[in-house]
């Protein structure tokens, strides 16, 4: 396997979004490209990155390579890159080699691998009761004010309008709505009206994945289901989110 980023700075991004929610990965590298699918170790999100081949300067892989792999590690080696030409290769799957090149300087980190025992995942096709396209840096707006309360976030989203709000005793109330079906807010779908819970984690962790891709997100929210974000990176390449409502006692 041998594979050519478009940037540094692209890989980062994903990689940062990764790490936040898990710090062990199995990357799946083969001929269409590069995938991850992982849980989180409290079990209550789960990632997924779809990396077609075409969205890489170059790539080439002739056999399925599965490197476990601490996000950490990734990340730190990636804060390094700059504006290198950045390189992934490997020729089994006991060891990734990254290089940064420039013109005839090349440095190069040889990872080992690690063993990452997962259960065979599978998302099953989702309907969100409420799906939504919103410019990135709305979602972004919406989630730095919600996450100032430090606490879960309560949605109560109508055909017609939206509407978010946390409460905490040291901070108080914040609570922000905004209608739907504005240039702003473009709805995709609608089943039933959401009125559910997502936690402080599941937030934060939202607004974190909301910064590595294109200009627009795709928010999917439901009642009983996991809501989810989705980014699109390039043409049919992503990186999507799926994190569960919170229960709420009675």
């Amino acid at each position: 396997m041998n594979c050519v980023w478009q940037s540094g700075a692209q890989c980062l991004k994903i990689m940062k979004a990764l790490h936040h929610t898990n710090k062990m990965i199995n990357v799946t590298f083969d001929t269409y490209g590069v995938h991850v699918i992982s849980m989180d170790m409290s079990k209550t999100s789960l990632v997924k990155l779809e990396l077609e081949a075409a969205e890489f300067k170059s790539y080439k892989c002739d056999q399925t390579l599965v490197l476990g792999l601490y996000s950490e590690v990734l990340l730190n080696i990636l804060q390094k890159v700059k504006k290198n030409s950045l390189v992934w290769s490997a020729t089994s799957e006991e060891e990734l080699i990254i290089s940064f090149i420039d013109k005839d300087q090349k440095t190069q980190f040889s990872i080992r691998t690690i063993a990452i025992d997962t259960d065979e995942l599978a998302i099953p096709e989702l309907e969100d009761d409420v799906a939504l396209r919103v410019p990135r840096e709305v979602v972004q707006d919406w989630f730095d004010k919600m996450m100032m309360a430090k606490n879960d976030v309560q949605f109560q989203v109508s055909q017609t309008q939206f509407e978010c709000q946390s409460n905490s005793i040291e901070f108080g109330t914040v609570k922000y709505t905004e209608p739907i079906g504005t240039d702003r807010i473009v709805s995709h779908a609608f089943r039933n009206a959401v009125g559910m819970t997502l936690s402080f984690y599941a937030i934060k962790s939202m607004s974190v994945f909301a910064g590595t891709g294109g200009d627009t997100c795709f928010i999917g929210l439901s009642n009983q289901q996991p809501s989810r974000i989705k980014i699109g990176i390039g043409d049919d390449s992503y990186l999507c989110l799926y994190v569960a409502p919170k229960i709420q006692d009675d």
